[in-house]
């Protein structure tokens, strides 16, 4: 997560859009989530399978997490306060709610938490097509001319 972070810093420096880091993050992140279902699935779970779809998860996550904020703040920028509080309040709150779901899907391996990332990420995704729509570009900050 610190590296796609960095990464994030870096690219969103260099002028790649919001949005496309958004969008990227979630995608990536949705597909290691989906590869560790499939291989708990299939081949069965394994430390090494576990941590490698994991690393590629994280990383996802990683370019999500800043590119939300920023976005969020950008949008929000006319009540700063507002807007960080209502970020850090919703992070937490689906945080909250996601962590009992994990032992609802069983207590015996990595499965369940797969399965609980895989949910959120796939609702991460529908909601940023159907609702934020990163091809029309809202949040993006004004550059300066």
């Amino acid at each position: 997560m610190l590296a796609a972070g960095a990464a994030f810093a870096r690219l969103a420096g260099r002028g790649t859009r919001l949005n496309t880091l958004l969008s990227a993050g979630v995608g990536i992140a949705l597909l290691g989530a989906l590869a560790q279902v499939l291989l708990a699935v299939t081949v069965g779970e394994s430390l090494a399978g576990t941590w490698s779809t994991l690393f590629v998860t994280a990383g996802g996550i990683g370019l999500v997490f800043p590119s939300a904020m920023s976005i969020g703040q950008t949008v929000g920028r006319t009540a700063p306060g507002a807007a960080s509080a209502l970020l850090g309040g919703f992070q937490f709150l689906f945080g909250a709610l996601a962590a009992p779901l994990v032992g609802v899907f069983g207590e015996d391996g990595s499965r369940p938490m797969a399965l609980v990332m895989l949910g959120a990420l796939t609702a991460a995704g529908l909601a940023l097509v159907a609702l934020a729509r990163p091809w029309e570009g809202r949040g993006e900050p004004v550059r300066a001319a």
